[in-house]
């Protein structure tokens, strides 16, 4: 209530199909997910795939953006179904840093094991079964390890990869359709759960 007093937010709705920020826009607000549907997407910097995610949980766009040498979104974030958002200014955020501990280190928190993360897998090593190697290859790109996660991507640059064949990539992929894992098109690969991926090699 202290705080709600003192700063001042803003909220928004989007519709369906509307992006809410787009890779490589600045930075420049702390924004939360309140309610709703979205989809974070990425490209490969080359621009030979897109992975997507998509959540429906309460989140913030990637606050570590915030500050920093390159303060701009590295993802687009998309509504799939109306969302509803709060949006904090960055100067507001950098007040509440600097004068409320809670948050100060909750940021730090979130800052630290963020990289800690991404050093860890860094050093991890590529598995050797194929399935296993597509699973890490999703896992590393995602933000949660749960949840629906689809790659738009040719079998070409896929079994590049993977370090691989095109032949085996698409055995291996077609297996997976066949035991309801994943769904395939043209150039489209969707995963419902990638957690059913996750426990099945683990078993």
């Amino acid at each position: 209530m202290s705080i709600a007093s003192k700063i001042h937010f803003d909220f928004r709705t989007f519709q369906p199909g509307e992006t809410i920020v787009s890779a490589d826009q600045a930075c420049g607000d702390l924004i939360c997910i309140i309610s709703g549907v979205i989809a974070k997407e990425m490209r490969a910097d080359d621009g030979s795939y897109l992975f997507r995610e998509i959540s429906d949980k309460p989140t913030v766009l990637q606050p570590d953006r915030l500050f920093g040498r390159r303060p701009y979104y590295s993802a687009t974030f998309r509504a799939v179904r109306e969302t509803s958002i709060l949006i904090v200014p960055k100067h507001e955020v950098r007040d509440i840093l600097f004068n409320y501990i809670t948050f100060h280190i909750n940021y730090l928190n979130f800052v630290c094991s963020a990289k800690q993360v991404w050093e860890g897998r860094l050093w991890k090593k590529l598995p050797d079964p194929l399935e296993e190697r597509f699973v890490y290859f999703i896992l590393a790109r995602a933000t949660r390890p749960a949840g629906h996660k689809e790659l738009e991507i040719g079998m070409v640059e896929l079994a590049n990869e993977l370090v691989t064949t095109r032949l085996n990539v698409s055995k291996m992929l077609n297996k997976l359709k066949e035991d309801n894992l994943i769904y395939l098109s043209r150039g489209h690969i969707i995963i419902p759960e990638i957690e059913k991926l996750v426990q099945r090699q683990h078993k």
